[in-house]
C-alpha cells in the first residue's frame, strides 16, 4: 500500500473511531498530520508510550502546527508533565493567540499546580474568547473559591446549575455555602451531591460537616452505610474521629479473606501509626512498597516506622533521594529533623533559638493599644466560629473549633488591619533568620512573602493541638488573640506551644526542645517543617488564635 493510500485509509478509520486501524496505517508515514492522528489514536488506545513518541515526531515535522502543539499539550497535562504542557500550549498560542483549547490548557496547568492566582486570569482569557464556555466558567469559579472569592464563585456555580445541574456542581455549591457559614444549605448540597454520585470527596465533606456540628449519630450512620467502593474513605474518617480500634476492626473484617491492595495497606499503615504500633506500621508499608516502590505516602510512613524502631540511619538513607527530588517538601524536612536529633548530630536544622522566634504585634492602624485591637478581633472571630467540634483532618484534639474560610479573603476592617500589622514582625523575622543557604528556610528568604492561608482556632476546656507540621507552608505562625489570665506564668505550661517533639514515639528522647508561653498580642514564627503542638488548656479556659502560613 502506498503512503497516499495508507493515509487515506488511516484518516477514514480515525474519523470512524477505528483507532487501531488508524494507528496501524498512519504511524509509519513521515508526515506531520499523519503522525499527529496516529499519536491521538495511540492515546485513545491507552498506548501512552507510543503516543508520546508519535507526538514528539509529529511536532518535529510540524513545529508551527497549533493543533499538534495543543493536542500534545493536553496529552502532557494528562500525564502530569506540567512544564512540557505549558510550553506546548504557549507554542500553540504563538500561532493562534485566541485558540480556545490552548487557553483552556494553560488555565488547567495552573489549576493542576494549585497556582490559583495564575489560574484566575488564565480562565478569564478563556471566557474573553468563549464567554459561554461551561469549562471556562466552572474553572474560573473553582479558582475563585480556592482564593476566597466565594461570592463570585457561588454566582458562577449557580448560573451553571440553572443550565445543567450535576453532582459536581451541587458539591461545589456546598463548598461555597460552607465557607460562608451557611451550614444548613451546605449540608443539603453535600447530601444531594453524595446521593447522586457517592464519591469519596463528597463522603468526606458531608461526614466532616456532620462531625463539626456535633451530629455524631449522622456521622456514624453515614460512615457505616457508605457504599463498599468508599470503604477506605469510611475507615479513614472513623480513624480521624479518634476511634482507632473501630477503624482497625473494620479494616480487619474487610480483608479477612482476599489480599489487600496498595491503598488498603496504606490505610492499615495509617491505623498503625495512630496506634503507635511501629511493627505493624513497618509491615504494612513494606506490603505497599512491594506493589509500588515509588509511592510517596508509603515511603513517608516507612520512614516513620524506621524512626519509631530506632533506625535513624536507615531513615536518612531513604530520605536522601526524596530530599533531592523535593528540597522544599516540609514533611521530609520534619523527618530529617527527628533522625538528626536521634543521632545527636549537630545541624543548623536543629537551631530552634534562631528559627523559632516570638514578637509583639504593634497596635494595628486605628487602635491605640494592642488590647483594644484584640478585643475587636475576638468579637470578629467569634462570629466566624460557627461549629461545635473540631474538623476531622486537622491537628485539633479535645474541645476546639476552626474556621473554614481563609481570613485573608474577608473584606473586614479588623481582619485587614491585622494583616497589615503583621508586616512588621514578619519582616523582622526574615531579617533575623537571614539568607543562609545552609538552612532550608533561610535559603528561600528573599525578603518577600505571601499568605498561603490564615484561619482561627478556638480551644476550650482541655483542647489542644497534637504535634504536627504545615506541609504546604514555608514559614508558619501562631498569633494569640485571647488567652486565659495567668497562662504565661502557668507552672504546668497549660496552653503553651512546644517545638521539636514529633507525634510518633521514638526510642530516644523526643520531648519538646523549646516552649513559648501564649500571651495576647504575641506572634510566634517558625519554619513550617518544625514539629509543634500545645499542652491542653485548663478546663474552664478559652484560647483564640489567628495562625497563618507564608510562602516566598
Amino acid at each position: 500500500m502506498s503512503p497516499a493510500e495508507a493515509y487515506r485509509v488511516g484518516t477514514q478509520a480515525f474519523s470512524a473511531g477505528q483507532f487501531e486501524v488508524a494507528l496501524r496505517h498512519l504511524r509509519s508515514i513521515r508526515q506531520a498530520q499523519a503522525l499527529h492522528l496516529a499519536a491521538v489514536s495511540a492515546q485513545k488506545l491507552n498506548q501512552l508510550n507510543v503516543a508520546a513518541d508519535l507526538f514528539r515526531q509529529a511536532l518535529n515535522l510540524g513545529p508551527n502546527d497549533p493543533n499538534i502543539a495543543n493536542n500534545y499539550g493536553h496529552f502532557a497535562l494528562a500525564q502530569g508533565d506540567h512544564e512540557l504542557a505549558l510550553r506546548l500550549f504557549e507554542n500553540a498560542l504563538k500561532q493562534v493567540p485566541n485558540l480556545a483549547a490552548a487557553l483552556i490548557g494553560v488555565a488547567k496547568v495552573h489549576a493542576a499546580q494549585t497556582h490559583w492566582e495564575k489560574a484566575i486570569p488564565a480562565w478569564r482569557k478563556v471566557l474573553a474568547v468563549s464567554p459561554a464556555s461551561a469549562t471556562g466558567r466552572y474553572g474560573l469559579a473553582t479558582a475563585l473559591l480556592e482564593t476566597g472569592e466565594v461570592e463570585e464563585a457561588e454566582a458562577l456555580f449557580q448560573a451553571l446549575r440553572q443550565e445543567k445541574a450535576s453532582p459536581a456542581l451541587l458539591f461545589m455549591l456546598g463548598r461555597t455555602h460552607l465557607e460562608q457559614n451557611r451550614l444548613e444549605s451546605a449540608e443539603q448540597f453535600f447530601a444531594a451531591s453524595f446521593s447522586q454520585d457517592p464519591t469519596d470527596y463528597a463522603l468526606r465533606n458531608l461526614a466532616n460537616l456532620y462531625w463539626m456540628q456535633g451530629a455524631t449519630d449522622k456521622f456514624s450512620t453515614l460512615t457505616e452505610n457508605a457504599p463498599a467502593a468508599l470503604r477506605h474513605e469510611s475507615i479513614r474518617l472513623v480513624l480521624e474521629s479518634g476511634d482507632i480500634d473501630r477503624a482497625d476492626a473494620i479494616w480487619r473484617a474487610a480483608y479477612a479473606s482476599g489480599a489487600p491492595d496498595k491503598a488498603a495497606w496504606l490505610l492499615k499503615a495509617a491505623i498503625a501509626r495512630e496506634a503507635q504500633d511501629a511493627e505493624h506500621l513497618g509491615q504494612a508499608t513494606d506490603q505497599a512498597l512491594r506493589q509500588d516502590p515509588t509511592d510517596l505516602v508509603a515511603l513517608d510512613l516507612r520512614i516513620v516506622a524506621d524512626l519509631m524502631r530506632g533506625e535513624p540511619d536507615l531513615a536518612l538513607t531513604r530520605l536522601k533521594p526524596l530530599r533531592q527530588a523535593q528540597p522544599d517538601a516540609q514533611h521530609w524536612l520534619a523527618h530529617e529533623f527527628v533522625a538528626l536529633r536521634m543521632l545527636g548530630q549537630a545541624s543548623e536544622l536543629l537551631d530552634l533559638d534562631r528559627y523559632v522566634r516570638a514578637y509583639d504585634l504593634p497596635p494595628p492602624d486605628g487602635f491605640d493599644t494592642i488590647e483594644a485591637f484584640n478585643a475587636s478581633f475576638v468579637e470578629t472571630l467569634q462570629e466566624l466560629h460557627c461549629f461545635s467540634a473540631r474538623p476531622l483532618n486537622q491537628s485539633l484534639r479535645g474541645q476546639g473549633t476552626q474556621t473554614t474560610r481563609s481570613l485573608t479573603s474577608y473584606d473586614h476592617p479588623v481582619i485587614q488591619a491585622y494583616i497589615d500589622a503583621l508586616g512588621t514582625p514578619i519582616q523582622k523575622y526574615l531579617a533575623d533568620i537571614g539568607q543562609a543557604p545552609s538552612h532550608p528556610t533561610s535559603a528561600r528568604n528573599q525578603g518577600t512573602y505571601s499568605f498561603a492561608g490564615m484561619w482561627s482556632v478556638r480551644l476550650r476546656g482541655q483542647g489542644f493541638h497534637e504535634s504536627h507540621v504545615h506541609p504546604n507552608g514555608w514559614i508558619s505562625s501562631a498569633y494569640y488573640v485571647a488567652v486565659p489570665p495567668g497562662t504565661d506564668q502557668a507552672a504546668d505550661r497549660a496552653g503553651w506551644i512546644g517545638f521539636g517533639a514529633p507525634p510518633y514515639r521514638v526510642p530516644t528522647d523526643s520531648s519538646e526542645l523549646k516552649w513559648i508561653a501564649p500571651k495576647a498580642g504575641r506572634v510566634v514564627l517558625f519554619p513550617s517543617f518544625m514539629w509543634h503542638g500545645t499542652k491542653p488548656i485548663k478546663d474552664d479556659a478559652e484560647r483564640i488564635t489567628a495562625p497563618f502560613d507564608l510562602i516566598p
